[in-house]
């Protein structure tokens, strides 16, 4: 218990002021799942446990660094089709956009691992962007507003789009340096209710397949844990590279996934 209220005090604490050494000296993410949280993470036991760890926080490396090189960069590849995100799933960005316009919309992006979301929705012309991370990343283009999560909840924001990629399926693990919370990813979700207009599209991917919590990189969604999080949704689209289907994504061994892009609305 003592490790898990050190971690939650490094969160807090980084929130306000940058890292220092003083942060350092407080422990890394737990490499194990705390006893008194495993019934909360594994949904009464009912998910398998494996085991991969990462510590990602902000004390422990640079904050991802988007310049303007980088956007021009991306912005070629994207033109000439030759830019690769997560491998082969770019191409499931590529069918959505045929059908989703991004023009002149107002776009909230959950996490970044690159130069990648922002970067594409700025090249489908989407008006406005607010980018929100635990560890704040600099993109350096006027139309990217960077914010911290409590940043958000001091403004006032509604947006046409939001985007999480490979995030949700995150929070609550301590990877990133969040509080450990077993529903983390479950109250990200209505997080991107909160502030998404009604008629607005949440782009959701996550690692779909047998349900399990890799430790601490990630979560697996299937037939348990999946309806948890879509729960007050709608899907209206459901894109794979290549000429993967869902039914796919039910073959795949444990600890293994795909990572669909769903195009979800809000039930109002």
């Amino acid at each position: 218990m003592l490790q898990f209220i050190l971690r939650v005090l490094r969160f807090l604490i980084r929130r306000l002021d940058p890292p220092s050494t003083i942060l350092n000296t407080i422990p890394p993410p737990m490499n194990t799942i705390p006893k008194e949280f495993i019934s909360a993470y594994t949904q009464d036991n009912a998910i398998p446990v494996l085991y991969r760890y990462f510590d990602e926080s902000s004390c422990f490396g640079k904050n991802i660094h988007n310049s303007k090189k980088d956007y021009k960069r991306v912005f070629r590849k994207l033109k000439n089709k030759t830019f690769r995100y997560y491998k082969e799933n770019i191409q499931s960005f590529y069918k959505a956009f045929e059908k989703y316009s991004f023009k002149d919309k107002t776009v909230l992006i959950w996490g970044l691992a690159g130069c990648n979301c922002e970067a594409m929705s700025l090249w489908q012309g989407a008006s406005e962007f607010f980018v929100v991370d635990y560890n704040s990343p600099v993109c350096e283009h006027e139309k990217i507003t960077v914010l911290t999560h409590q940043q958000l909840t001091e403004r006032n924001i509604q947006t046409d789009i939001a985007i999480s990629y490979s995030s949700f399926e995150h929070d609550g693990l301590g990877r990133y340096g969040d509080p450990l919370n077993p529903n983390g990813d479950i109250e990200a979700m209505m997080s991107a209710r909160k502030y998404l207009k009604d008629n607005g599209l949440l782009f959701l991917g996550v690692q779909e397949g047998l349900d399990c919590i890799v430790w601490n990189a990630h979560r697996i969604y299937g037939e348990k844990r999946l309806p948890l999080l879509l729960n007050g949704w709608d899907v209206l689209d459901t894109y794979l590279p290549n000429s993967l289907t869902e039914e796919d994504i039910k073959k795949v061994p444990l600890g293994r996934y795909l990572q669909p892009l769903n195009v979800l609305k809000k039930v109002l």
